[in-house]
């Protein structure tokens, strides 16, 4: 519908001399169908700025950068890895806390005491000096390679960021909500609503409206669907949550959406999470278990995985959070990009948060920004190499070739027994694994930043103000409209019932 003609007909309708109530009720109208209009256009596109088509997102739970990456690097024989580019650590940069190593036959550690004033504690205002006293004890335990030698080896083959932090300083229910709608309603957690976000302030809506598919994969959705029991309307898109063997059989399939989000928690889950004091091998295994079904399918040459942790845990980390457009950020946690785009042995000192994924999805399929946050938040662009050659000539890296070491680990299934696991206990065997190519021969440095975000090319936000709406989640704009013509006709009769009988 043309803007001209919407004007007529409103005008027709409304007149010189109505109440100053319908004109208001006019321009509501306009701005919802022009809304329409707009938007209607630019959703029509699914193209995308780079050659990736699917993204794959695992957000883990519980554990600080330090945590699982203060000893990256370091081999199980103490020795420092040769070759391989090592972030801002424990090793880079000692500290004088009294840290102490997790055994190399111990696969987790007690929880540390977790919540929002123990992690104000642990910050200590920026001074990153308070963890005895917040999260106690077991918040100054470090994993190695013992533990952590399957989880370092994708790392070294791929790009991790070392400047990668929670959205807020504070549990898992607001981070897990930031990572899905750039705000969050609640600052601690809790395992029901209220309140809650409507669902067209989120991402789900956003890539509905532009025409982008996206699934969310549960264990078992009928056991639970946390933190999406926070999202009102989220129970209509019931077509789009989905079990783990739904997402199996999409990605050997290759009809996996564009964007998927693969949820350690909640459905019934048990052990997967890493969340202490769970064997954090068991995680490592779940999440191998997923890439390596990637590389093997059809899609990986269009695919990317995010790999990253809701929020610390408690554990120490000994980096202050920044602020990002005015928001506090929490805990560093562990990031790690892989994808046959992904730059090798690369560590990004970019600052990024849970919103930088957000800002990426909407950068790639040429969307607005989420809101106002994530259009701040810097996208993780220098952790992919789309334009320089690899060293065989090639511009797509082949998916990694693991040996008989490795192959133990790759599970037929996504949900496996995990009590075999404890068989296991030559990890930090794993790390360092062999290059895919050797990294002298790579075409770009194997570390650096980038302050890019969408703020510097449009001021245009999707929404433009974190609140709920008049109308329900997943309103339609043409329903807005029919729904406020038919109000204000209900709003002009009432008024002339009036006005006859003033007469």
């Amino acid at each position: 519908m043309q803007p001209e003609l919407i004007w007529l007909i409103l005008r027709r309708f409304v007149g010189k001399k109505r109440s100053a109530l319908l004109k208001l009720f006019a321009l509501v109208v306009v701005s919802i169908l022009l809304g329409e209009v707009s938007l209607s256009a630019s959703g029509t596109s699914v193209s995308t700025n780079t050659p990736i088509k699917h993204i794959i997102i695992l957000i883990m739970e519980n554990h600080s950068f330090d945590n699982f990456f203060g000893q990256y690097g370091r081999t199980s024989s103490e020795e420092i890895a040769g070759g391989i580019t090592i972030p801002y650590n424990l090793i880079t940069h000692p500290v004088s806390q009294n840290l102490t190593a997790v055994s190399p036959d111990n696969f987790s550690t007690t929880d540390p005491y977790e919540g929002y004033s123990n992690y104000h504690q642990d910050w200590n205002n920026g001074q990153m000096n308070g963890f005895l006293n917040g999260s106690g004890p077991s918040s100054l335990y470090y994993f190695t390679a013992d533990q952590m030698g399957l989880q370092w080896a994708l790392a070294q083959n791929y790009a991790i960021g070392d400047m990668y932090f929670s959205s807020t300083l504070s549990e898992t229910l607001p981070n897990r909500l930031i990572s899905l709608a750039g705000y969050s309603p609640v600052k601690r957690d809790q395992f029901s609503p209220p309140p809650s976000i409507p669902y067209d302030k989120t991402i789900f809506s956003e890539l509905n409206t532009y025409g982008v598919s996206w699934g969310y994969y549960f264990k078992n959705p009928s056991n639970g669907i946390y933190p999406l029991n926070f999202i009102s309307g989220i129970n209509s898109r019931n077509s789009n949550i989905g079990t783990w063997t739904d997402l199996e059989n999409e990605i050997r399939s290759g009809t996996l959406p564009n964007v998927t989000w693969v949820s350690s928690i909640s459905g019934g889950e048990s052990g997967y999470s890493q969340h202490p004091p769970d064997n954090v091998l068991v995680g490592e295994i779940w999440m191998f278990t997923i890439i390596e079904m990637l590389m093997e399918s059809s899609l990986w040459k269009s695919s990317a995985i995010f790999v990253t942790y809701d929020e610390g845990g408690g554990y120490y980390d000994q980096v202050s959070p920044p602020s990002v457009g005015g928001s506090q950020l929490g805990f560093r946690v562990p990031f790690m990009v892989i994808s046959p785009y992904a730059k090798e042995d690369y560590v990004s000192h970019t600052i990024m948060s849970h919103t930088s994924i957000l800002g990426f999805i909407d950068y790639n399929w040429k969307m607005l920004p989420l809101n106002r946050l994530v259009s701040f938040s810097n996208l993780p662009l220098d952790m992919f190499n789309f334009n320089l050659t690899n060293p065989d000539g090639s511009k797509i890296r082949n998916p990694l070739v693991f040996n008989a070491s490795f192959q133990k680990f790759v599970m037929q299934n996504i949900d496996f027994n995990q009590s075999f696991v404890v068989q296991f206990h030559d990890i930090g065997n794993l790390f360092p694994m062999d290059f895919q190519y050797n990294v002298s021969a790579l075409n770009y440095t194997l570390q650096g930043s980038s302050n890019f975000n969408l703020s510097q090319v449009t001021h245009s936000l999707y929404v433009s103000r974190n609140q709920t709406t008049s109308f329900p989640p997943n309103t339609t704009f043409y329903e807005a409209a029919l729904v406020s013509i038919f109000i204000g006709i209900v709003i002009f009769i009432i008024i002339r019932l009036r006005r006859s009988r003033e007469r």
